[in-house]
């Protein structure tokens, strides 16, 4: 019997064996594995390697603001203690999430905590660590130009 929880993972009922070890060999882990400590489906697993050509990949590509930040847009929002348009809105507005029209800081609101809070890459991936560094170094930059002390 298969169990059905509301976070999204469905443990199967029966294992293949030789789709799994083929999976296995190619990726190092089995894809139930992965769908476990991701919290999703087994086919979502799957549909990543189709779509995307690797497991370890949420998103064909990275959204605005984890290209200028390598964070999501839910991170900066929480960072900054502003609402995720708000966040949004001055990516849009200012080429960057420190900058706002009344100065380096914005009124506070609450933080809506929903959507994607995790970056496109998962860190199994082999490029996670090099993309992550040069992140890092776009962030500080984009912090220092706007002046934005924490």
């Amino acid at each position: 019997m298969a169990l059905y929880k509301k976070s999204g993972y469905v443990e199967p009922l029966r294992m293949r064996e030789c789709k799994d070890q083929t999976f296995s060999a190619k990726w190092g882990e089995r894809a139930d594995q992965i769908a476990k400590r991701e919290d999703v489906a087994i086919t979502t697993i799957h549909m990543r390697v189709r779509n995307f050509g690797s497991p370890y990949m949420r998103a064909a590509k990275p959204h605005s603001a984890e290209e200028l930040c390598g964070k999501t847009i839910y991170q900066l929002a929480e960072e900054l203690n502003l609402h995720p348009i708000t966040v949004q809105q001055r990516i849009r507005n200012h080429k960057n999430p420190y900058q706002s029209e009344r100065g380096t800081r914005g009124f506070i609101k609450p933080v809506y905590k929903s959507g994607r809070k995790r970056c496109w890459l998962m860190e199994e991936h082999p490029c996670y660590e090099e993309w992550k560094k040069e992140r890092q170094i776009d962030d500080a930059f984009l912090k220092i130009k706007a002046g934005y002390q924490e």
